[in-house]
């Protein structure tokens, strides 16, 4: 059997990091008794080590193994999906698109996270939520035909602020954990899907994208203030 895979860094281009004051009640994962996850919550989980991750519970060798940053100096974070004693299903950040494993919750600290993106891909709109409650509805740019936004549930996994606010993503832009299901190598990175602000306004609620989420500058400021990193990003057709 081979070895487990080590994942390290995003390796997408460089930009200044954003110190980010986080949004989530957090307690201990070892003490927390297992149970569904909250409605109108997510949990995130996020890295205290190098976090082994396994096909099942109870397995005894990992299939991939995490570093505890995402290589900007931000934590390596995790959505959880599902919850059993002593671990903790989680949506992975790699291909192929929905990837999930298991962890051990001695691996993570685990946090409530009240937020919600949801990306509709048929009207070109992104609506926000917190705690269950619409508080943001605006159009976006979503990817053209050739290079399709890919649809699932997704999470936040880094945010970058722009050396130029004017610039091509705008004045800041998240990382998600998904894919492009066109590209493998894009903009110095491996193809990873982001949301994030324009220089282009005018194509805003049009298929207009390698496959990322554009939305107003106006707005990705408000997002990157609220959103802490593990979010959950639905994306629908």
């Amino acid at each position: 059997m081979s070895r487990p895979r080590r994942i390290g860094g995003y390796a997408g281009a460089g930009a200044a990091l954003l110190a980010l004051a986080s949004a989530t009640v957090s307690y201990g994962g070892s003490t927390r008794p297992a149970g569904p996850v909250p409605a109108h919550q997510a949990i995130v989980a996020t890295a205290l080590g190098r976090v082994p991750v396994y096909h099942a519970p109870g397995a005894h060798r990992a299939f991939v193994t995490y570093s505890h940053s995402n290589g900007y100096g931000q934590p390596r974070v995790f959505l959880v999906a599902q919850r059993l004693p002593g671990w903790e299903k989680v949506y992975l950040p790699q291909r192929p698109n929905g990837s999930t494993g298991w962890v051990r919750d001695s691996s993570v600290n685990l946090a409530y996270d009240r937020y919600r993106v949801v990306v509709s891909l048929l009207t070109h709109r992104l609506r926000a939520y917190n705690t269950g409650r619409l508080f943001i509805s605006v159009k976006a740019g979503v990817g053209r035909s050739v290079s399709a936004t890919p649809t699932g549930t997704y999470f936040l996994v880094m945010l970058l602020k722009q050396p130029d606010p004017t610039g091509l993503y705008g004045p800041y832009a998240f990382g998600t954990s998904a894919f492009s299901n066109t590209y493998y190598h894009f903009g110095g990175g491996p193809g990873e899907i982001g949301l994030h602000g324009t220089d282009y306004p005018q194509g805003l609620g049009t298929n207009v994208s390698h496959g990322c989420i554009r939305v107003s500058n106006a707005i990705i400021r408000r997002l990157a203030k609220l959103l802490p990193l593990g979010t959950p990003v639905v994306i629908e057709r």
